[in-house]
């Protein structure tokens, strides 16, 4: 225990020094996120430079809690840290049992820094209750030696107290100035300690310099190209510095160094129905897209029919050879609209492809609660084989832990049903979520969140939309359904466009946010998902309404992307 002023003074200048080493490593913002603006800031990036906080929401540690009351337990970490105090004899006392902080309470009593809190007994320690700002006085005059009362009476409000000594002798030591700033002449001893405050307490009898983070990025949409026709969805490889937007009528176009390349990575207009919701609508790079050359697209064909064709790219990295089209499978459709279109590739390395419940409104036929039929579903392929070699229209496998296989319940190729037209879903490689934006009927659209790897779910497309009963209009039921995160009504939009999770690094605070917007009201909302629920719901107002959004984008360097039906490809960036 560092109570000799000697080693004090040793341990504060070897602290002091270390800190503006660390502050050059922070983030934008600094290390937590709850603290932008506090008037302690300084000191809580100072003490988590220092290794005497960890912050306040385990495991991930990203916020401080500034303004939370200091517990008794807490104080005791807060100290243990501070002075790197050893073990001590186990259960000192006889309420900690359990408690998180059980040995730091042992090593705070063997280190002669506390008592308990219930003299004259004091076999308890009370590590649930806050600390009082005239006993946290008492714990660091015993940690780090205080002695010097300065003058006395240093406070107004604190005659009388337990702990009057304790206080004088902390302002003596310059490690409180008091409560009352600018005239500090109380020192409001029953009030309880809050967390920012211990960060300065601790700061100043540490000897440690406050760290001031550099400012937050500030969010922009940034337009990167316009004049494209119609964008529909954007992607690259990994790794690549090149963006490849997909047109709605049939081309790929690459946007390279923000300018658009002149004539077509491929061109499939002539083979591509785009009326209505038709169009050349995905694009997928194969994982080993930098080994194989080989990528995959998604259309609506002359006759109104899915398709899925994979191609290879010729000798010239920026161009296809529209010769090596291989078809990988076909869906015939009975309307324009509802063809889905969306295909990824799984951790597995299997295709995804998102096919509405084939249009129609309402889903007459009832096609999208019905697995047999690949209508109203995400399927689930390999296609780096072919279980069906008689048959040139099929150029796939099936994944033997898809959830239907050997089933008749089931097509071998759906992986999940029950959806209206999930034009756009996305993986989260981070958290192995599967998020899938479903276009709503009348009244509700929805964004649903689901493990990626759990396979055979129902959505509860024509039984619900949204989280409400569709057919029949009341008294139905979701048993077996996985129930949307998010929805809205029809008074904040028409049809959801559903995005990504960013990723990305130039924007830290938005690590984890999932991206999605509208296309009638053109407002980009975003909102991150943990422990089963949706969290900081935010909507970007100050971007505007940007207009009709047909999709969202993911580069090569995990940068977001904005599409907009106008032409105009817009990228997440700070201002």
């Amino acid at each position: 225990m560092r109570r000799l002023s000697a080693l004090w003074l040793a341990s504060s200048v070897l602290l002091a020094g270390i800190a503006p080493v660390l502050a050059d490593t922070l983030p934008p913002g600094g290390t937590f996120a709850d603290d932008d603006g506090n008037v302690h800031e300084g000191t809580i990036e100072a003490i988590a430079a220092a290794g005497i906080t960890r912050g306040c929401n385990p495991p991930a540690n990203d916020r401080y809690c500034p303004s939370r009351a200091v517990t008794r337990g807490e104080m005791a970490a807060f100290l243990v840290r501070a002075l790197d105090l050893p073990a001590g004899p186990p259960d000192r006392f006889t309420d900690d049992d359990g408690s998180l902080f059980e040995g730091d309470i042992d090593r705070l009593a063997a280190a002669g820094i506390t008592r308990g809190c219930n003299p004259p007994l004091d076999d308890a320690y009370c590590p649930a209750r806050a600390v009082t700002r005239g006993e946290m006085a008492a714990f660091l005059v015993r940690a780090y030696g205080y002695t010097d009362p300065g003058a006395g009476d240093r406070f107004v409000d604190d005659d009388g107290s337990v702990f009057e000594g304790d206080i004088d002798r902390l302002a003596a030591a310059g490690v409180t100035l008091g409560c009352d700033p600018p005239a500090n002449e109380r020192f409001c001893p029953n009030d309880p300690v809050l967390r920012d405050q211990m960060a300065s307490f601790l700061a100043r009898a540490e000897g440690l310099t406050p760290i001031t983070p550099p400012p937050r990025a500030v969010p922009t949409l940034q337009e990167v190209v316009s004049g494209l026709t119609r964008p529909v969805f954007a992607t690259a490889p990994p790794g690549d510095d090149r963006l490849f937007v997909v047109e709605k009528g049939g081309r790929i176009r690459i946007v390279a160094g923000d300018t658009v390349q002149s004539g077509a990575f491929l061109d499939l207009s002539g083979q591509v129905s785009s009326g209505s919701e038709q169009g050349l609508l995905g694009l997928a790079f194969h994982p080993d897209y930098a080994g194989n050359g080989r990528f995959y697209v998604s259309y609506t064909d002359t006759a109104g029919d899915s398709r899925v064709v994979e191609y290879r790219v010729s000798a010239d990295p920026d161009v296809a050879d529209p010769g090596t089209a291989r078809a990988i499978l076909g869906v015939d459709q009975p309307a324009s609209n509802h063809n889905g279109g969306m295909i990824t590739f799984d951790a597995s390395g299997n295709l995804l492809l998102g096919l509405g419940d084939g249009g129609g409104s309402g889903d007459p036929n009832d096609r999208a609660q019905d697995p047999t039929d690949l209508h109203g579903s995400i399927l689930r392929i390999g296609v780096d084989g072919d279980d069906f070699p008689s048959d040139l229209a099929r150029n796939y496998t099936i994944p033997p832990d898809n959830p239907f296989v050997g089933s008749a319940a089931g097509a071998d190729e759906v992986w999940a049903f029950g959806l209206r037209n999930p034009w756009r879903f996305a993986l989260d490689p981070v958290t192995d979520l599967l998020f899938i934006a479903d276009v709503g009927q009348d009244h509700w659209e929805e964004v649903d969140v689901a493990v990626a790897d759990a396979g055979g779910l129902d959505y509860g497309w024509n039984t619900l939309e949204g989280s409400h009963c569709y057919q029949p209009s009341s008294g139905c039921s979701s048993t077996g359904t996985v129930l949307p995160v998010l929805e809205y009504s029809h008074d904040d939009g028409c049809s959801i466009t559903g995005g990504f999770v960013y990723r990305g690094d130039e924007l830290p605070d938005l690590v984890g946010h999932y991206f999605y917007s509208d296309w009638c009201a053109g407002v980009i909302h975003s909102f991150t998902y943990a422990e089963g629920r949706v969290t900081s719901q935010r909507r970007w107002d100050e971007f505007g309404s940007v207009g009709n959004v047909t999709s969202f984008g993911v580069d090569g360097h995990d940068r977001l992307y904005v599409l907009v039906n106008d032409g105009r490809v817009l990228r997440l960036a700070a201002g």
